[in-house]
């Protein structure tokens, strides 16, 4: 089974962030398809999730608190 490197993990992360129809995102896309222990990998984290939300109802945030988050990022209205 193949070990995947930090530095192949790091490289491949700072290029989520691009367009899907860019090389890389489709050679990932490729590779995930191809790659049973990254199949397996992404399946864990998809159950992972599902398991937090079913276990963990969303709460509100109170307004004083979204207003300073807000405020504290600069992203105010």
């Amino acid at each position: 089974m193949k070990k995947h490197t930090k530095a192949l993990i790091d490289e491949l992360c700072q290029h989520l962030g691009e367009d899907l129809d860019h090389p890389m995102c489709k050679e990932l896309v490729q590779h995930i398809q191809e790659c049973p222990e990254c199949q397996f990998y992404l399946d864990t984290v998809k159950m992972t999730v599902n398991i937090f939300r079913e276990t963990h109802k969303p709460e509100s945030v109170p307004e004083d608190v979204k207003k300073n988050l807000l405020k504290s990022l600069n992203l105010q209205k």
